[in-house]
């Protein structure tokens, strides 16, 4: 893959989505992640990476991504909206975004952290967690608030 193919991608994992008049959608978080991507980068891939970067494997999994998706630009102001991504086809629709926008260099996303539950069912990071257990994805059971869910792992 050539490396001029490949570009960088804010990632926020923290803060929250702020709508705004002029600009449309904006992401709060003071301090997102650097990723390196490029067309051939899987969610799973993406996942993985930014988990590894955080030190959160095994310990949280991203429940869906929202991106910062360019809709219209007039002059030198870009309107943004938010789509969810939840899979490589998603995924997909930000790569395509880049090269129809040159005008925005860094694509923006925000990832929604959730505990990964361990097989006694409560969120302790130090336990093996039940994806890992059941030999399956690394969508697996999750815990939102102190409710334990389980999310079956999809096979593409």
């Amino acid at each position: 893959m050539a490396s001029e193919e490949s570009f960088v991608v804010l990632v926020h994992h923290r803060g929250s989505i702020k709508r705004k008049t002029r600009s449309g959608v904006k992401f709060t978080d003071k301090d997102p992640l650097c990723i390196v991507v490029n067309p051939t980068t899987s969610y799973d891939d993406l996942v993985r990476s930014m988990l590894m970067k955080l030190g959160l494997e095994g310990a949280k999994r991203v429940k869906k991504f929202f991106y910062r998706i360019p809709v219209t630009i007039l002059h030198d102001t870009v309107k943004y909206d938010c789509l969810t991504i939840g899979s490589d086809e998603d995924l997909q629709v930000m790569f395509l975004c880049r090269r129809q926008f040159p005008e925005v260099r860094t694509p923006e996303l925000l990832a929604k952290l959730i505990d990964v539950v361990s097989i006694s069912g409560s969120s302790n990071r130090n336990t093996t967690n039940v994806a890992t257990a059941a030999g399956s994805s690394s969508r697996a059971a999750v815990a939102s608030s102190s409710v334990p869910v389980y999310e079956p792992a999809v096979q593409l």
